[in-house]
């Protein structure tokens, strides 16, 4: 899928993110590129654990998987933060955008 919009001047002091639900898919930081997602979530849960230096209350295993117990509640500042940007050997990946 393909979108194109014309973003407004004033934006571009602005970080801009896109979501499908409360996963993100691309993200424009200011004076950066776009980076799209490459690599999706395998839903291990480490971005969670001793994330500045405690565990998520909210995490829940889910069988194999770790969630958010919080769901759709969950703060918007979890959704726009990668998990790379918290966890090392994050399965969730972001490039540069061509163009």
């Amino acid at each position: 899928m393909k979108i194109e919009i014309e973003i407004p001047d004033w934006a571009d002091e602005r970080h801009i993110y896109v979501f499908a639900g409360i996963e993100l898919l691309a993200f424009k930081h200011v004076d950066e590129a776009w980076k799209i997602k490459t690599s999706r979530c395998t839903m291990c849960g480490n971005c969670c654990r001793n994330f500045k230096g405690v565990d998520c209350e909210h995490l829940k295993q889910d069988g194999t998987r770790w969630v958010c117990g919080l769901g759709l509640a969950r703060p918007i500042s979890c959704s726009f933060s990668a998990g790379s940007s918290r966890y090392e050997g994050c399965s969730e990946k972001f490039e540069v955008v061509n163009g």
